[in-house]
């Protein structure tokens, strides 16, 4: 009978501790805390458990001198959750915290830029190097996705990368042909290299010609490590002398002979010499011209009311176009990556579902694009030349750039993206989600701060998407990180003690996980009652560990018992330092110091009080 109830007293513990669970779960659909709010409770229970752990069952073990089993059993129990916790991981588990998901994509994506770049056909300028070489390129990639159809770049555009292709098919068009396909690039080959060695603007288009998965390679990040490897120096020679780059600079940019000979020979001569060269041609830009009417611009008031040289700054980021009668600009459901400013001629909006009528006229001096520009959205309407125009345009790297030369507005951007009007504009005419949108305008507010480029809306969740179908992972993750502590409250009731101080631990531990995963899951598409089960079947199953927990541990040997204590501490450790704290100081950053100091000192009270 005793041996009974100690069983159901474990399992009914097991039970009070997870039950903050389901808890979570529920005040998720009425609830937002802040991210600072839940990383002090969960960096708080992690304290809690941290001195549970040592109090409750490192320290038994030692005082009966067997160090030596509890050791094993917590480098067992340590590997176990890591090699177990990868696994999941792989299969979308990743999912159910915001560390682990940042961690996972970071992950996966070093693995595909060193892929990619080793698998890569006709590599040119990288055969050769060396693997720190290709390792340091490798950091320097973005991976970018376009959906068929898909502008990627337009001709006339700086060459700002190559492009290496992961999957899928890119379509190049030749503006002198009319836009007729000139070539098709497949997977593991490259494009855009001539523009970017000569640093000429693109002389083609390229669209998606199916889903494609590529990777960027900034023509900074390339030339920023030539100077301190001979052999790309040496393959960039190669290539400056090369038929391919004379002809493309003949035949694509009208230079002469003469002109190609005299850019080839100072280039190759600065390239030796000091690892740089000049480009070959130079952008329009008409940067003065913009000056005399940017106070003037109408519909976007990031620009508005800036100092003169903070104008200055802005025109020099500027590309001059022109457009002739009847060329489209962009065409509705395309990424925005750009804003625009007309100088001269007529701009109209075009709604194509209404059989191409035109919503709305703009003249010179007027911006567009501003709101799917800043939010990286999808245009709302096509936009068409009803007359020859010039435009200025602004790209996205470039707008990059000036927040972290423009103190001022970087200011003002933080200012905008609060506005009301902007939260209208995704909720109604993007049809994005409240709980999407409040989170981009986080990530907005992190990356302004940290001079990172801004996220896409329409990217933010784009990764996660293809795990949607995973939440028996997410589940196996979830329960990965619950295992452990349900061993050791079985293990505490060994010798008929309960531990007040890891059951309060474990329940402030489990309630703010809970509450953040659940938000999180339901942004990416999972029902709130299936949460609400996952939760809930959790909370069950760490009562039935707790009490399998007891039933093990019953009449063990002083070496088995410190062994398998070994292992639910290791395995406990090493989730409290992998998942529980990275994870609080992902959402609160310095905070956690604190509150898992006053977490450790709430449990060594209550224990005072058994």
């Amino acid at each position: 009978m005793i041996a009974e109830s100690l069983i159901l007293t474990a399992f009914l513990l097991g039970l009070v501790s997870a039950v903050s669970l389901p808890l979570g779960t529920i005040s998720s659909a009425f609830w937002r805390p802040s991210d600072r709010a839940i990383a002090f409770l969960m960096a708080f229970g992690g304290g809690a458990l941290l001195a549970a752990l040592t109090i409750d069952l490192v320290a038994s073990a030692v005082e009966e001198g067997e160090f030596t089993a509890l050791g094993i059993g917590c480098i067992l129990g340590g590997l176990l959750f890591v090699l177990l916790n990868e696994l999941v991981n792989d299969y979308g588990g990743f999912i159910r915290k915001a560390s682990t998901t940042f961690y996972y994509l970071r992950k996966e994506s070093s693995r595909g830029s060193i892929a990619i770049l080793a698998n890569l056909e006709h590599p040119g300028i990288f055969e050769g190097l060396s693997a720190k070489e290709y390792r340091a390129l490798a950091a320097s990639l973005v991976r970018r996705h376009y959906k068929k159809g898909e502008l990627i770049y337009r001709e006339g555009d700086p060459a700002e990368a190559l492009f290496m292709l992961e999957s899928g098919e890119v379509e190049l068009l030749d503006p002198r042909q009319g836009m007729a396909p000139s070539a098709l690039v497949g997977r593991h080959q490259s494009f855009g290299w001539l523009n970017v060695l000569a640093g000429t603007p693109t002389s083609t288009a390229a669209v998606a010609a199916s889903d494609v998965t590529l990777w960027l390679l900034p023509r900074g990040s390339l030339f920023s490590l030539v100077p301190n490897s001979r052999t790309l120096i040496q393959q960039i020679h190669r290539a400056l002398r090369s038929e391919a780059l004379s002809a493309e600079l003949q035949h694509c940019h009208g230079m002469t002979v003469a002109e190609v000979k005299t850019w080839t020979d100072e280039s190759v001569n600065s390239l030796l010499k000091r690892g740089i060269f000049s480009e070959a041609l130079s952008l329009e830009r008409k940067d003065d011209e913009f000056l005399e009417i940017a106070d003037d611009i109408k519909r976007f008031s990031l620009f508005s009311h800036l100092a003169q040289d903070e104008l200055q700054e802005i025109a020099s980021h500027l590309i001059y176009k022109r457009l002739k009668k009847g060329q489209t600009l962009f065409h509705k459901g395309d990424i925005c990556n750009r804003m625009y400013f007309i100088a001269s001629g007529e701009i109209s909006s075009i709604n194509p579902s209404m059989y191409l009528r035109a919503t709305e006229t703009m003249g010179p001096g007027t911006g567009f694009g501003g709101q799917a520009f800043i939010t990286g959205s999808r245009h709302a309407l096509s936009a068409v030349a009803t007359e020859d125009t010039e435009v200025w345009v602004l790209r996205k790297s470039d707008f990059d750039e000036l927040l972290a030369e423009t103190p001022v507005l970087t200011t003002k951007l933080k200012q905008y993206i609060n506005d009301p009007v902007i939260f209208e504009y995704l909720k109604y005419k993007q049809h994005y989600d409240d709980d999407l949108i409040e989170r981009w305008k986080r990530k907005m507010q992190s990356a302004i701060d940290a001079h990172s480029p801004l996220p896409a809306i329409y990217e933010m969740s784009f990764e996660l998407s293809a795990h949607r179908g995973a939440p028996l992972a997410i589940w196996l993750g979830i329960l990965l990180d619950g295992i452990p502590e349900s061993l050791v409250i079985g293990a505490s009731l060994v010798q008929a003690h309960i531990s007040y101080s890891l059951i309060g631990g474990l329940f402030l531990s489990n309630y703010p996980e809970a509450l953040s995963s659940s938000v999180g899951m339901r942004q990416h598409g999972f029902p709130f009652r299936r949460i609400l089960f996952m939760w809930t079947s959790l909370m069950v199953v760490t009562g039935i560990g707790a009490a399998l927990g007891n039933v093990f541990f019953t009449g063990a040997a002083p070496s088995l018992f410190a062994l398998v204590e070994g292992i639910a501490a290791g395995a406990m450790l090493t989730m409290i330092a992998q998942t529980m704290l990275p994870e609080a100081y992902f959402k609160g950053g310095s905070i956690i110091g604190f509150s898992t100091l006053l977490g450790f000192l709430a449990a060594i009270f209550l224990k005072t009080l058994e």
